[in-house]
């Protein structure tokens, strides 16, 4: 009798703990989501300008990884409880009150304690679930770890854009204040009791986690900016990119000198690691179809608001999730992690293939099998990837693994996504000047073609004035065509990297037995 009520109260405690693994994780790309897209409402309700709410964008994100890579080895020494239930409160607070304040300077300081309360969460997720649960619950730790990308970005579209129109920008604040709460009730109930580890503390590599958090939230800060700031023409970003490069070069050098180093960087010389890692990236440009092309080419080209994008993706999205996820798991169980990394490279490589398509008619249905494609390849790719991670690593390394692969989220998301808008940004310019460059007055009969632009509906005016307005209806069919060519070029970006993901992956060994694939 006892051992069975033991039995149920272990269960219940794993339950609470998945379920607050899981929504922490979503908390915290939901949150990025829904402010990355409700930007402009923001600005509008705190009277910003372009650049300051540019750099309120920055500092609501940056901070994050200043203290996510660190946090897998915090829970070790301090146990779950100890480190998640006071950033639960302590965000709830500052993302009630944030609505309340117009300084700027406030909002810039209240934006980057809570970016580090976001890194907490989502960095705590992975050592959280491999530390409170049984082995045969942490490959769906791990899905709903992965399933929080494509939820974030396809229902954050419509709750961003819907808050400002129905209930309220504030509520892009509001929603995580209810949330986080529960989040640290369910840790206090979950979490396993432990004592610190003052022995793991004792031989804590202080330094070695402030240098590195520091030199990549410099990068991230440079980053960031330079697409607004046209790169190294900026003495800021040189600055920021010349900063986190001596501090990188600090921390390879302190991590090469101290006798137990945290995360030192020759847990990347396994090969399979190396290769898991490359997949990622790959993996990350790949999934831009869905996270960047197709919802900018709605707005920019479409002229949609992002409620009227979310509001197709959100009657599929919770069942295109729960299909990707559930095929997910089987493939990783069953086929292994390489066949599984094989089959979404290739959704991914389709869906980016259809996506080079692209016309100037096309809006919400023809993005239907893209959506579908792009969903099935994340959860795949992404869980596959992991699990290769995680299953080739000496278990007394997956401390230093898991602050890897908070870099490889935070970092190369952030790389590959601004890469990207510069790309897009740059194609656009080219692409305007060649077709500007079949666009002269030398074109036979220009002056009547443009009074036929012009001309419209209206019946009155001189043919000058239908003139004028046919150059500014001329103007805007360039514009919109150059936009096209250029998210046919992203979309080529994306296909490429799909292709080079199943290069990588033929590169990969079979990897050794694990829990997440048994």
């Amino acid at each position: 009798m006892a051992n069975s009520l033991s039995s149920h109260q272990d269960l219940s405690r794993q339950g609470f703990v998945a379920v607050a693994v899981v929504m922490a994780s979503i908390l915290t790309a939901f949150d990025v989501r829904t402010a990355s897209i409700g930007l402009p409402d923001l600005r509008g309700a705190f009277g910003l300008s372009f650049d300051e709410g540019s750099w309120l964008s920055t500092f609501a994100t940056a901070p994050q990884i200043l203290v996510a890579p660190c946090v897998g080895w915090l829970i070790a020494v301090f146990g779950v409880k100890r480190v998640m239930i006071g950033p639960t409160i302590l965000y709830s607070a500052i993302s009630f009150t944030i609505p309340f304040f117009q300084s700027f300077e406030v909002l810039i300081a209240l934006h980057a304690v809570r970016a580090v309360l976001l890194g907490i969460f989502v960095g705590a997720t992975l050592m959280t679930a491999f530390r409170n649960l049984d082995r045969k619950y942490w490959i769906f730790a791990l899905a709903f770890y992965v399933v929080r990308i494509p939820f974030a970005q396809n229902l954050g579209l419509y709750t961003a854009g819907s808050y400002s129109q129905t209930i309220g920008w504030q509520w892009l604040y509001w929603q995580g204040a209810i949330v986080a709460p529960v989040i640290g009730v369910l840790f206090w109930f979950g979490g396993k009791p432990m004592e610190i580890d003052r022995e793991l503390m004792r031989r804590a590599d202080w330094g070695g986690m402030a240098v590195f958090g520091a030199a990549l939230t410099t990068l991230y800060f440079a980053l960031d900016q330079g697409n607004r700031l046209d790169w190294f023409r900026s003495g800021l970003v040189v600055l920021l990119f010349a900063a986190a490069a001596f501090l990188a070069c600090v921390f390879l050098w302190h991590e090469s000198r101290i006798k137990e180093p945290w995360a030192h960087f020759s847990i990347l010389f396994s090969r399979n690691i190396a290769l898991g890692f490359a997949a990622i990236f790959c993996f990350m440009t790949a999934s831009l179809g869905s996270s960047l092309l197709e919802p900018n080419f709605l707005i920019a080209v479409a002229h949609l608001r992002p409620e009227q994008i979310g509001d197709f993706l959100a009657p599929y999205a919770v069942l295109l999730l729960v299909c990707a996820t559930v095929t997910a798991i089987v493939l990783v169980r069953t086929v292994k992690q390489r066949v599984a990394l094989i089959i979404g490279f290739i959704c991914f490589a389709l869906s980016a293939w259809l996506g080079t398509q692209l016309t100037s008619l096309w809006s919400l249905p023809e993005f239907r099998l893209i959506v579908v494609l792009q969903t099935f390849g994340e959860e795949i790719v992404f869980l596959a990837a992991v699990a290769t991670l995680f299953s080739n690593v000496n278990p007394a390394r997956a401390i230093a693994l898991t602050a890897y692969v908070q870099v490889v989220r935070l970092m190369c998301s952030e790389t590959i996504g601004t890469a990207m808008a510069t790309w897009i940004r740059q194609r656009e310019q080219l692409h305007s000047y060649l077709i500007g460059l079949h666009v002269t007055g030398a074109t036979p009969e220009w002056n009547s073609m443009l009074a036929k632009l012009g001309s419209g509906s209206e019946t009155s005016g001189s043919q000058a004035d239908a003139v004028k307005r046919g150059i500014g209806v001329l103007a805007g069919v360039v514009q919109r065509e150059a936009n096209v060519q250029a998210y046919i070029d992203g979309f080529w970006v994306a296909f490429l990297a799909a292709i080079f993901g199943l290069f990588v992956v033929a590169l990969m060994t079979p990897s050794p037995t694990h829990p997440l694939t048994k």
